[in-house]
């Protein structure tokens, strides 16, 4: 959430006496209510099937997915005039000729990380502990 929506008035005060560098800073907060969030809980994270398209660079796989193409297109009987229907039809025929030849990949929205973790920065990790703990 924006902290721009968040804030909606500053105001800020001088102190009363003439040499202090002190100031006052008010500021009006509108916190949403908890209740708002609740749906973003009980939904868990959207998992999509994505096909794995690098397996077509493997000869067999390529063969099997353009055969399932052109079986699918045969099988199809007549020609729309709506160009919209017909989009839809050619966008049917290639996702079941890749739910038969390709395999899916299940992929969650998950948080990012490093992805190379090695020991020097384990041991910096541990220094800043460290560091921290005193």
């Amino acid at each position: 959430m924006k902290t721009s929506k968040v804030i909606q008035d500053i105001i800020v005060y001088r102190s009363n006496e003439i040499d202090s560098d002190h100031y006052l800073l008010c500021a009006e907060v509108n916190f949403p209510p908890r209740w708002l969030n609740i749906s973003t809980k009980k939904n868990p994270l959207k998992q999509d099937e994505f096909f794995k398209v690098r397996s077509l660079n493997d000869e067999s796989i390529r063969w099997l997915y353009t055969q399932r193409v052109k079986l699918h297109l045969s099988n199809k009987k007549e020609n729309e005039i709506d160009t919209e229907k017909e989009w839809k039809n050619i966008q049917n025929i290639l996702k079941t000729a890749a739910n038969e030849s390709l395999e899916t990949i299940k992929r969650r929205n998950r948080r990012k990380f490093l992805k190379v973790w090695d020991d020097q920065i384990k041991q910096l990790k541990q220094t800043k502990k460290s560091y921290k703990n005193g």
